[in-house]
């Protein structure tokens, strides 16, 4: 009885781990803003309808649930798998709901891209981060859910188009937590008039409701404290 006992407690923990093994070789990216070429676009198009991309654990998959209408009363949402195939609907006109069990089973909720609140979003994206350079920043203060970020450009650049604030994924484990971030600037070989300007990045993908982060700017002396409100 007790070789018996054993027996079946082994095979339960080999397959679990198993199990396990199945879940990780589904996830197709630790770094989707960065490595999956439709959700890059996606980010570097937005419009002034706004977008929210969540990424989640559904069925042994990891999905994109992709709102690019956010200020729209009918909007839909579309959740897609890692390469853009439909999984689920939601909402729109119709009132779609083609996935019954989204709420229930869909798990590891991850904001990973959203302007609800601002003229733009924050980047989640450790890859980038490595990447891109530093820019310089005259001032940075919290409006909201917005990080307003005063800079110098040039005055033939595009202050939305052209700019970049850019989330490490790593969070700084304190009291209250921190996260590390990176403001870039386009690079632009003209030398034409560098003019003040003032872009707002939406932060509220990087803090629970609720929660109070804070914010270090690289290359920016001054730690910001960050609350996400509604």
């Amino acid at each position: 009885m007790r070789y018996t006992l054993l027996f079946l407690c082994l095979m339960f923990f080999i397959g679990c781990s198993e199990t396990d093994k199945v879940q990780i070789s589904k996830r197709c990216t630790d770094d989707p803003l960065e490595t999956i070429n439709w959700l890059k676009e996606l980010v570097n198009n937005t419009d002034s309808n706004g977008l929210e991309i969540v990424q989640y654990d559904y069925k042994e998959q990891t999905v994109f649930s992709i709102n690019n209408c956010l200020n729209c009363a009918d909007n839909l949402i579309t959740v897609y798998d890692c390469e853009r195939n439909k999984i689920c609907e939601f909402g729109g006109i119709a009132g779609l709901n083609t996935c019954p069990d989204f709420d229930t089973e869909a798990t590891n909720k991850t904001v990973i891209f959203t302007d609800r609140h601002c003229e733009k979003g924050a980047i989640v994206s450790p890859k980038l981060y490595k990447e891109i350079k530093s820019s310089p920043i005259m001032s940075a203060k919290i409006n909201g859910n917005c990080l307003d970020i005063t800079f110098s450009i040039l005055s033939t650049q595009d202050r939305i188009e052209d700019v970049k604030l850019v989330d490490s994924g790593e969070v700084l484990e304190s009291m209250p937590t921190q996260r590390r971030l990176k403001f870039n600037i386009k690079e632009n070989l003209t030398k034409p008039i560098s003019i003040p300007a003032t872009t707002s990045f939406d932060v509220s993908n990087l803090a629970e409701q609720g929660e109070t982060i804070i914010l270090n700017i690289d290359e920016f002396n001054t730690s910001i404290e960050y609350t996400r409100v509604p």
